[in-house]
């Protein structure tokens, strides 16, 4: 169903061999899933007899979440940026699309394996870890409990038994990771991980009214307010994406395009 209703949104029509070559079923099982999907969204398509296809009507309305923009368009992206991958997607005709190559960093699938037998098993990890200050590595102990995606690089989210605090650490800088046992629930204590924030963007104050206008247009601004959950342990995450680190100030406004309306919390938080 949400096959039909996907290639319906972005193709405009669907016809049974779509649906045989797609999931390999025969074609009167096809004509079958054709027509539960018509008892779902009669007015979402007709049936042109000279093409023999479906075609998406005026009135097309979506019926699953999976036909979302959003969504389709991460998929085509996925297949811009490494089309030799098969990644499992309803695309069927596909506009020429192209993405802004990214540095490959280098994930050892062994490492991870470990890391995320620690997060199901509640245990912990002994690791050789390289950083910035200490780049020929040294030994920690760690207790994962969550996997962070910062736009760029996966961290692991981890309690330090060395530093005795809650810190995030770059998967790529793993070095040696070896399942050590089970620890105890330490989720819970990592308040930076637990606690929401709520940031509140605007547009730039330093742009024209007109400028400040197509900002809020961008990002669909309520009142000149766009709020974003936020975990406070994300919080740098989300500032550095943001233009709005302080080793980022300064920048012209039309680069930062936006500004935080409670930096001053924002702020505390940070440092704190």
């Amino acid at each position: 169903m949400e096959f039909i209703d996907y290639r319906l949104r972005w193709d405009g029509q669907i016809n049974r061999s779509s649906l045989t070559d797609f999931f390999g079923i025969s074609v009167p099982q096809a004509s079958l899933d054709i027509t539960e999907y018509t008892k779902l969204a009669e007015n979402n398509l007709e049936y042109d007899t000279r093409a023999r296809v479906y075609r998406a009507t005026k009135e097309f309305k979506p019926v699953f979440q999976s036909s979302a923009v959003e969504r389709y368009l991460e998929d085509l992206l996925r297949v811009a940026v490494q089309p030799a991958v098969p990644y499992g997607s309803f695309l069927g005709w596909q506009s020429p699309v192209a993405g802004v190559p990214r540095l490959g960093r280098r994930l050892n699938a062994d490492i991870v394996g470990e890391i995320l037998r620690a997060i199901r098993e509640t245990g912990y990890v002994e690791v050789t870890y390289q950083s910035m200050t200490d780049p020929e590595g040294s030994e920690r102990n760690l207790s994962p409990h969550a996997l962070v995606h910062d736009g760029n690089r996966w961290h692991a989210r981890a309690y330090c038994h060395k530093r005795k605090g809650f810190r995030d650490f770059s998967l790529t800088r793993i070095k040696r990771c070896k399942y050590m046992g089970a620890d105890r629930e330490r989720a819970s204590e990592d308040n930076a991980w637990n606690t929401m924030v709520d940031v509140v963007l605007t547009a730039h104050p330093d742009l024209s009214p007109a400028k400040r206008r197509l900002i809020e247009s961008d990002y669909l601004m309520e009142d000149g307010e766009m709020h974003i959950e936020c975990r406070q342990a994300l919080l740098l995450y989300l500032m550095f994406q943001l233009n709005l680190t302080d080793d980022q100030a300064g920048q012209k406004p039309e680069i930062v395009q936006v500004a935080l309306k409670n930096r001053d919390e924002i702020q505390a938080l940070l440092k704190s």
